[in-house]
């Protein structure tokens, strides 16, 4: 989470979302300060926040999160920066990958699996993420296939009359760039359960080689309580101090600024 005085906006980092990227640009060129942590959403923001904060600008990113299953799987495939086998880094001594994660992560080297084996034996249930519980407390949201413009935009709506290009920073390796590749026929009816209500709720377009688009009726009533149990357990749990790791892009920023 990122907070400027000068131009009075905040930045929600989403995960998987362009949050490194754009939090470094925010802080370098646009004097955004670490707020609270790197994910941390609006709720725990309101809880702290001035009278006057709670009038900034409010802006995040949505991503399909068809791409961000495939970013996380790959993610895991190479152990990026070594994060899924750093202590340091988790959930139980206060880091954000969990025992979950660490599951799928093994699941994968030690069966050398497939995307397609990981989907199937992973995901039984509608996705949902903390765009839920975000995305309505804001007042612009970027699109990230249309990130460059839509960054741009963002900070014209907060006076910045020609904001700079934003870098990318933290690119997946590996990653294939058609998703019919990942997302192949033979799981294409499990992925509409999965995708189908937050593909439909958020307006992204069905893929084109779907045979079918029709939404079951159970997915989309279990992405509704989804969504309401979500709601309530982030507003339960207990918020955290804890710094980001020591060589992230955000625990830098944290470390300069204080």
């Amino acid at each position: 989470m990122i907070i400027s005085y000068k131009y009075k906006f905040l930045f929600i980092g989403l995960p998987f979302s362009a949050s490194s990227a754009i939090t470094k640009e925010l802080h370098k060129v646009y004097e955004g300060e670490p707020y609270l942590r790197k994910h941390s959403l609006y709720h725990e923001f309101e809880k702290v926040a001035t009278t006057e904060e709670k009038k900034f600008f409010v802006f995040a990113v949505l991503r399909n999160p068809m791409e961000i299953v495939v970013t996380v799987f790959e993610k895991m495939k190479s152990n990026a920066k070594g994060n899924f086998t750093n202590p340091e880094l988790f959930a139980e001594n206060g880091g954000h990958i969990s025992k979950k994660q660490r599951e799928q992560f093994n699941f994968i080297h030690d069966n050398n699996a497939s995307f397609q084996e990981y989907f199937i034996k992973f995901f039984n249930k509608p996705f949902n993420n903390l765009s839920s519980i975000t995305l309505d407390k804001c007042d612009y949201v970027i699109r990230y296939e249309n990130i460059t413009e839509d960054y741009k935009t963002a900070l014209k709506k907060v006076g910045i009359k020609n904001p700079e290009d934003l870098p990318i920073a933290n690119k997946t390796d590996g990653k294939k760039k058609d998703l019919s590749e990942y997302y192949t026929k033979d799981i294409q009816s499990l992925s509409l359960f999965i995708f189908g209500p937050f593909l439909k709720k958020y307006e992204y377009q069905f893929p084109k080689d779907w045979t079918h688009t029709e939404i079951p009726l159970s997915a989309r009533f279990l992405f509704y309580l989804g969504t309401v149990i979500q709601k309530w357990k982030f507003k339960l749990r207990k918020q955290s101090t804890k710094k980001s790791i020591d060589g992230s892009i955000y625990g830098d920023i944290q470390r300069k600024d204080n």
